[in-house]
């Protein structure tokens, strides 16, 4: 219903969390933009009235809910064959469900979809094809980008032992 509603609005689901919290319940969604990465607050507010009324119309939940529409954020889930078209040539990290060459966690640079595999770039340039059935879950590297450059890892900066505005201490 909530894919239908976002479709609606040229929206699309990114995930669906319900949790039944004693007489409450939580029903969160994260949305993003078809196509784009990015959705506005407007976006959200729009979907959450679309969909509240859908779910109430339907009463689909009986008791008290909160009902929760938001961007998946930058550390998206990156699940379906549209995700991984979306980020390749990025920078990703992910978590296998059992180890596979002695590890369960994978960082590089996505290079696409092989049939039923994820193709991924590590840093020494080697490739690694990961069967989809074997993922758990995979999303950008966000700490990688905050630290590297197109020409590799950024420098570290040097601290000024001279005090905080760099000025010499008299």
């Amino acid at each position: 219903m909530a894919a239908g509603v976002a479709s609606s609005l040229g929206l699309e689901v990114v995930d669906v969390v319900f949790r039944r919290q004693g007489k409450y319940s939580l029903l969160r969604i994260d949305i993003d933009r078809a196509g784009l990465p990015g959705v506005s607050l407007d976006d959200c507010e729009r979907a959450s009235h679309e969909i509240e009324g859908e779910i109430d119309a339907a009463g689909l939940i009986g008791d008290s809910y909160d009902l929760q529409v938001s961007s998946p954020g930058i550390d998206r889930p990156i699940a379906t064959d549209d995700d991984f078209r979306r980020n390749t040539g990025r920078r990703i990290v992910i978590e296998a469900t059992e180890e596979i060459d002695g590890t369960r966690v994978f960082r590089g640079v996505l290079r696409g979809l092989e049939g039923e595999a994820v193709i991924l770039e590590a840093r020494a340039g080697d490739g690694i094809a990961l069967p989809r059935r074997q993922i758990l879950a995979a999303r950008q590297d966000v700490e990688a980008d905050l630290h590297e450059t197109p020409d590799g890892p950024r420098p570290r900066r040097r601290r000024d032992r001279r005090g905080i505005f760099g000025g010499s201490s008299s």
